[in-house]
């Protein structure tokens, strides 16, 4: 795998920590602009803690992109504060969304939200996952 030059502290720490973990023969940080388009020939995409700050416009438009540049069987994981299917909450979510709203683009989705925007973009939308501190993740596979 080619060597990645890694341009801000985001991508270096990563980097770091992918050749601390001895991965750094099968896992790479590619840095870009995500509206510039998405590198091709990466086996997944993964927006942590991105989609919030967007509006649905832009978030159809980089689904769009991953679903363009993944290849058939491409994992697309979604990790961000996640509102639940039925947005009833959780109450801390909705509250951040609420902030979000105020100051951004975007807002917290629900999972429902996300499940029609991954397939309305062509991909096989999976179940959402709870991690830590207010956060989960939702994962798809390119069909």
């Amino acid at each position: 795998m080619p060597k990645v030059v890694i341009k801000n502290q985001v991508d270096r720490i990563a980097g770091k920590l992918i050749e601390e973990r001895g991965c750094a023969d099968r896992v790479s940080v590619t840095t870009g602009n995500m509206f510039e388009g998405l590198p091709q020939g990466s086996d997944v995409h993964l927006y942590s803690n991105v989609l919030h700050d967007w509006g649905m416009k832009e978030v159809k438009e980089l689904l769009a992109a991953s679903y363009s540049a993944l290849p058939t069987g491409g994992l697309l994981i979604i990790h961000d504060a996640i509102i639940n299917a039925d947005k009833t909450g959780p109450l801390h979510v909705a509250e951040y969304s609420c902030l979000l709203m105020h100051s951004t683009q975007g807002k917290c989705y629900s999972v429902s939200e996300y499940a029609d925007l991954l397939t309305e973009a062509g991909f096989t939308p999976g179940a959402y996952q709870d991690t830590m501190v207010g956060r989960g993740f939702m994962v798809a596979v390119k069909a």
